[in-house]
């Protein structure tokens, strides 16, 4: 017998990941509240069927009506078995039409042949044609005292309203990530299967909150492994890739902005057989679970195990909520061009490049437009603005920036940090940053990476005004640079006096376009 039909709940207690359901249900029976029509939707495999049977031994058991049937009556053993005259399951898949809703109108006017209602469990109830939905209202409007009707279906809104309004409806959620792992690793141990920790993971992701399609890929997977230890390995080779572990290297690659590194896993997700369509719904999907967790990480308890919870948690610290969002953008309107029959690794690559090479969002670009256009009528192309003096504070601060003269020959590397490292870290420290303190993208903007001494990086900036605004937040950045490379490097600003117009800062945020015209304007 399949492991999900040995390891069905036989009461409410067995039925996993359903507390609000099954507290529900326990307090109407023991209160004798028992209505006349049920209706419980939710996603597959998540325990609707195996409720509505539940249901029905706690109402015919020889003990009941009670929230705990003992499953070892004269009627519990019946209806386990199938056998019960007075509990019906129908398929509505299969009987959806009006005649088969004439004939169960009228078998249900005769009472019960040996229990106490005559219950029908209607499975797939959305299935139901138009004509059959109203034949079957009119016994829903008026039902006869012995009999109970409890309708199961993916698709509650496929149903007619005034169905729906004459039900008792309970939603079944998805199960989540946790709770499913946890209950495989009772069933393996129960049933002596030999499988890693990260395969039942990695099943639990693929079964997308249903148990039964978990328990059913348990089972084919050990059946795979024969006698050896089923791994995350055996379970691509059982049913493919579904590009997960890629989909996760390519936001590590992303957040390096190391687009060599991304084109070769893409090449090696397609060399494995991973459907490059598939693997850009998981990185659509990781990019979500990082904005998720840029706005609260407990949100994350339920799709995620706990240790990839945590993994997620700290990528999205490398990548500013602005980012992520355009990652989403970029990368879902590559996927519609899939599947409207473009080529998806072109698409996926492309994407790719884009949001890895690009930091400005194309949605911005009327707004640079008519910035320069309103320079070139301030003529702010040949006059450079004039700077206010500054306070003496700050006349002091400034001779100490630019009175520090990079070395001639700066050296490259301390140990292992590179200048060409830097550079291609500093969006992800930008982003870091900014997303503490988004008033800082402006000058951050403006910054570029000048060199690396022997225990600090130099910015070099195009005014005292954005040299100070840095400096009064150098502990931040400096807190953000030891993040993304590692390693506690000092904060060096460097006044570039020959520059004396500003560029336009490339960044996400409209906020520092508007900055950066106000001062152009003043």
């Amino acid at each position: 017998m399949s492991l999900y039909r040995t390891w069905r709940p036989l009461t409410f207690s067995d039925l996993v990941g359903q507390d609000a359901v099954v507290q529900t249900l326990t307090a109407a029976i023991e209160s004798g509240k028992i209505a006349h029509a049920y209706l419980f939707s939710g996603p597959r495999g998540s325990g609707k069927t195996s409720a509505a049977k539940i249901l029905a031994r706690c109402i015919n058991c020889a003990n009941g009506p009670t929230p705990r049937p003992d499953n070892t009556c004269e009627n519990c053993r019946a209806m386990l078995a199938g056998t019960a005259l007075d509990v019906l399951e129908i398929d509505a898949a299969s009987n959806r039409g009006i005649d088969e809703i004439r004939a169960l109108r009228e078998a249900v006017k005769f009472a019960p042949a040996s229990m106490r209602m005559k219950i029908y469990i209607i499975d797939e109830a959305h299935m139901l044609t138009k004509e059959g939905a109203n034949a079957f209202l009119k016994t829903l409007e008026e039902p006869p005292p012995h009999a109970v009707f409890i309708l199961a279906t993916t698709e509650p809104e496929r149903l007619p309203v005034t169905i729906l309004s004459r039900c008792q409806r309970y939603t079944f959620r998805r199960i989540a990530v946790p709770v499913m792992i946890e209950k495989m690793k009772e069933i393996a141990r129960a049933e002596k299967i030999a499988v890693d920790d990260e395969a039942l993971t990695a099943i639990a992701y693929r079964a997308d909150g249903g148990l039964r399609d978990a328990l059913t890929m348990l089972e084919q997977l050990a059946a795979y492994a024969g006698d050896g230890r089923a791994t995350a390995a055996t379970l691509d080779l059982a049913f493919g890739s579904t590009g997960r572990q890629f989909a996760e290297a390519l936001v590590e690659a992303a957040a390096a902005r190391d687009a060599t590194a991304a084109l070769r896993i893409v090449e090696e997700a397609g060399d494995a057989g991973t459907d490059l369509s598939v693997l850009m719904r998981s990185l659509i999907a990781a990019f979500r679970n990082l904005l998720v967790a840029r706005i609260d990480p407990q949100l994350l308890a339920r799709d995620l195990a706990p240790e990839d919870s945590a993994r997620v948690a700290r990528q999205a610290e490398l990548f500013s909520q602005p980012a992520i969002l355009r990652a989403l953008r970029t990368f879902s309107e590559a996927s519609a061009l899939v599947r409207s029959g473009g080529n998806a690794r072109l698409e996926l690559e492309t994407a790719l490049l884009r949001f890895i090479m690009t930091s400005e969002d194309p949605a911005l670009d009327a707004l640079s437009t008519r910035i320069a256009v309103l320079e070139e009528r301030l003529g702010s192309t040949t006059v450079a603005p004039a700077v206010p003096p500054p306070a003496p504070q700050a006349a002091a601060a400034s001779r100490s920036v630019t009175t520090e003269p990079a070395p001639a020959d700066p050296p490259k590397r301390r140990g292992d940090v590179s200048l060409q490292k830097v550079r291609a870290a500093w969006q992800t420290i930008r982003g870091k940053v900014e997303g503490e303190r988004q008033s800082l993208s402006a000058p951050l903007s403006r910054a570029a990476i000048d060199s690396v001494e022997s225990n600090a990086v130099v910015l070099k900036l195009p005014n005292a005004w954005s040299a100070e605004t840095l400096r009064d937040h150098a502990a931040l950045i400096e807190k953000a640079i030891a993040d993304v490379l590692g390693v506690p490097l000092k904060l060096r600003m460097k006044v570039d006096g020959s520059s004396a117009r500003a560029a336009p800062p490339q960044e996400e945020s409209t906020d520092a376009l508007f900055d950066y015209a106000n001062e152009r304007i003043r």
